[in-house]
């Protein structure tokens, strides 16, 4: 059996570990808030966000922190110290060529998943087999019963007989003779 091994996880040992888990400050609640917790809390990727500052220049990785940390619900102390920690936390940012880090990114950013097609392929099969054996069944058939004029017989009890079938002047087809004697 041959197994793949994918570059997803790269940008976890690229030397962004020690930026990603430094501490930005304190929280409002009091407990310190690291740099991926604070990528985390806006829905981005750490490593990718981490790799991405630390292929812009200086400045503007600051710039881009500063605002980040900004954002967040710091102690008044530490958001007044925004561009002073933004200038402590990018210095322990790797320095790298860009496309080394970028391309670790862009990979983690759209990772392949080759062991999910076989799960998703039992899961369609299976949909299929079930839809197939739903159409496929037979029904169960209902008899028909006729509803007869006749009363129904009851043991012990007298049954009348039916009237018979005349020919009518009045109306074209059978209908029943009246019984009794006031038939004329």
């Amino acid at each position: 059996m041959q197994t793949t091994h994918s570059d997803v996880f790269a940008l976890k040992n690229s030397g962004l570990d020690a930026f990603l888990y430094a501490n930005v400050g304190t929280e409002l609640n009091g407990s310190a808030l690291t740099i991926l917790s604070m990528i985390a809390r806006v829905g981005r990727d750490p490593w990718a966000e981490a790799a991405r500052w630390a292929t812009l220049p200086r400045a503007g990785a600051i710039e881009s922190l500063a605002q980040s940390i900004g954002d967040m619900p710091l102690t008044p102390s530490a958001l007044a110290e925004t561009h002073a920690i933004a200038v402590r936390l990018v210095q322990l940012l790797p320095a790298t060529t860009p496309g080394a880090l970028q391309s670790g990114a862009a990979k983690l950013e759209a990772p392949s998943a080759p062991g999910r097609l076989p799960i998703v392929m039992l899961y369609a099969a299976m949909a299929l087999g079930i839809a197939l054996s739903a159409l496929l069944t037979p029904k169960p058939t209902q008899a028909v019963v006729a509803p007869t004029d006749r009363p129904m017989a009851v043991p012990g009890a007298s049954v009348p007989a039916p009237a018979p079938f005349v020919n009518d002047e009045r109306v074209t087809g059978l209908t029943a003779a009246p019984s009794g004697p006031r038939a004329k």
